[in-house]
């Protein structure tokens, strides 16, 4: 545990997983302390969430219901999940650390945002929420402090902490958990207890959406009793009093959002996102307000000369003459643009990788007795799926079943397999396929020691399965688990594809 900068104040959690070390307090919340953390066995930082160790019944709960419903959500606008446990007395959940700052920071600074952000930051959350509501995941706590927001502009969903998960409808927390929230930003059905649903975190984008526009939240108060109350019983202010150049467009989606009644709100977040897309799409059609600020105006008088109308009259004489220009010129330039569209290929774009070398430990026997040869890992990379590389159970599943070299150093993004069987015949009906053991999931190393595991599909066909880039000269793989094992049955990978680049 390395305590280095950390100040008296912030503590660590008395023992922990070795697996992290601990650097610094990212900050505390309801159920306990976020840590930064450095993951060694993938070499990698992570948002170490650890429950206080003198955490309630109910507390421990809702955090199992935290790492249920994160755990399953895996969007570019949620953090993803990478680690669940327990170690001792204390619960973690390693997530995605997210180096950036929180649309509540960037609120405090700037108050209003122009729209370029509104609707960057509105379209991203958004999605994130579609997304989890598709997996039956409700946020139920939107707020500006659980929104991140990264140097490049990505914005991640954080602290599901107390979500509501559909299928998790008989495990419900009591009223007091069911009633939590951040009153600023709760819709009434929450400050009244009642059912929660989809229209919920639809209110709560809304009210966000309105502090990004008009610099002030719709309801303040006192005590959160008082804010609870307005949300139940009074209408939000408009936003175009309060800011003189929101579109009226965008100022009737965020007071629909805001309904009191939920069956008035949009149906659905995609409901939300079109009506977003077809605001700031104006942008396209001459409508400026929306994404451009009005051009500064010049105060200073202007002076009538001979000179002044002279000029006038040379510049539109030059206009006509580049607008004839343009007119010849125009088809000429958009038949180049094709050409190099066409023909140009961007370095930085992902290529098959077909530059590589195979070894296996089953390379020189014949397997199938229909193939003097046998079948050589080769054929992994001759886009022909009649023939396949097979090979039995391993013996030892600490030995690689097969490892890929490359010349040079080479970032690899995706690796595709076809697995568990080999077509055997094409015809006018079909395919048939001859069906062997499958590898569900395979265990990846590089020749410097980093690990992580990839997940097949019971399903015939080029899988792709997530993955984290991975940069290397050599590649390792090794089976960790299989679909229906039959001791009889050999396992086959009809094909193996790399995408990614060659490094300099």
């Amino acid at each position: 545990m390395n305590l280095g900068p950390i100040n008296n104040h912030k503590k660590f959690p008395c023992a922990f997983n070795s697996n992290y070390e601990l650097l610094d307090v990212l900050g505390k919340g309801g159920m306990g302390y976020v840590y930064k953390a450095l993951d060694k066995k993938l070499n990698r930082e992570v948002a170490l969430k650890v429950l206080d160790t003198s955490s309630d019944a109910e507390s421990v709960k809702r955090f199992y219901f935290e790492a249920q419903a994160m755990k399953e959500l895996d969007h570019q606008n949620i953090v993803h999940v990478f680690d669940f446990g327990k170690q001792a007395n204390q619960l973690f959940i390693a997530m995605t650390y997210v180096k950036g700052t929180s649309l509540a920071s960037v609120l405090q600074n700037r108050k209003e945002l122009d729209f370029e952000a509104i609707e960057l930051i509105g379209k991203q959350v958004a999605r994130g929420l579609l997304y989890a509501h598709s997996k039956g995941v409700i946020h139920r706590d939107i707020k500006p402090s659980n929104i991140m927001i990264t140097q490049d502009n990505r914005v991640y969903i954080m602290d599901f902490g107390i979500s509501y998960i559909q299928e998790m409808e008989k495990e419900r927390l009591t009223m007091t958990g069911m009633t939590m929230g951040t009153p600023e930003y709760m819709s009434p059905e929450q400050c009244h207890g009642d059912e929660i649903t989809i229209q919920s975190d639809i209110y709560s984008l809304g009210v966000i959406l309105f502090e990004m526009t008009c610099g002030r939240l719709p309801f303040t108060g006192n005590k959160p009793i008082e804010i609870a109350i307005k949300h139940v019983q009074e209408k939000p202010p408009v936003p175009e009093t309060l800011r003189s150049n929101v579109p009226p467009e965008l100022s009737h989606l965020i007071l629909k959002c805001l309904k009191k009644n939920m069956n008035e709100r949009y149906k659905d977040m995609q409901e939300l996102l079109d009506a977003l897309d077809f605001i700031f799409s104006k942008k396209d059609t001459g409508s400026q307000s929306v994404t451009r600020q009005k051009s500064k105006v010049s105060l200073a008088p202007k002076e009538k000369s001979f000179f002044s109308s002279a000029s006038k009259i040379s510049n539109e004489i030059k206009r006509k003459k580049l607008m004839i220009l343009a007119f010849f010129m125009f088809p000429l330039l958009m038949a180049l643009l094709i050409t190099l569209m066409l023909t140009h290929k961007p370095e930085s774009v992902l290529q098959q990788i077909n530059d590589m070398h195979l070894r296996a430990s089953f390379e020189e026997k014949n397997l199938e007795g229909d193939c003097p040869n046998g079948y050589p890992p080769e054929n992994l990379l001759d886009d022909n799926f009649k023939n396949a590389w097979l090979f039995p159970p391993p013996l030892n599943i600490k030995n690689p079943i097969l490892v890929i070299e490359f010349p040079e150093p080479t970032l690899i993004t995706h690796l595709g397999m076809a697995i568990g069987y080999q077509k055997s015949i094409d015809d006018d009906f079909g395919d048939r396929f001859r069906i062997f053991n499958k590898p569900k999931t395979i265990i990846l190393k590089t020749k410097e020691g980093f690990k992580q595991k990839i997940l097949f599909e019971n399903i015939k066909g080029m899988q792709y399965p997530t993955m984290n880039a991975i940069e290397t000269t050599e590649l390792q793989l090794f089976l960790e688990e299989s679909y229906e094992l039959e001791s009889s049955k050999n396992f086959a990978i009809s094909e193996i594809r790399l995408l990614g680049l060659k490094l300099k």
